[in-house]
């Protein structure tokens, strides 16, 4: 196992990063869109316009700048591990704002355990994968 993940590093860590970035431009998107129906199915009940427009602008706008950061890291030249630090650093406080969420004020239902559950592991594989990725100058990829 640790062969592998070290031959395939750059292309395994460049598939965290697209699937960092589609998610993050798709949860942008809707929340961008459609603030009032996705806060909702959270049991979120936005009290006015205003409220809607803070939602749009930060779960929205800030997805979605993350999605197209993410993306351009990934394929930019040497990009690969600074969009793994972006990835670890935004999903990583997610997910652990959530457990702190859970922990503090029982806010452990369903879609917060869930959605913890998938923020830690996406977060911990972007770890592995810095760990293992090459540094700037040396060559990376695949197997030599």
């Amino acid at each position: 196992m640790k062969s592998f993940l070290r031959t395939h590093r750059t292309t395994l860590s460049r598939i965290i990063l697209v699937s960092g970035a589609l998610i993050y431009l798709a949860f942008g998107t809707a929340f961008l869109l459609f603030p009032d129906i996705i806060t909702t199915l959270d049991g979120i009940v936005l009290p006015d316009r205003p409220a809607a427009n803070h939602v749009r602008a930060v779960y929205g706008g800030m997805e979605i700048g993350l999605g197209i950061l993410l993306w351009y890291f990934c394929f930019a030249r040497d990009g690969v591990k600074n969009g793994l630090i972006v990835l670890l650093c935004s999903i990583g406080m997610a997910s652990l704002s959530r457990l702190f969420g859970i922990i503090f004020d029982q806010g452990g239902n369903m879609s917060n355990v869930l959605s913890f559950a998938a923020e830690f592991a996406f977060a911990a594989s972007a770890l592995i994968l810095l760990v293992i990725e090459p540094r700037s100058g040396q060559r990376g990829g695949e197997a030599q």
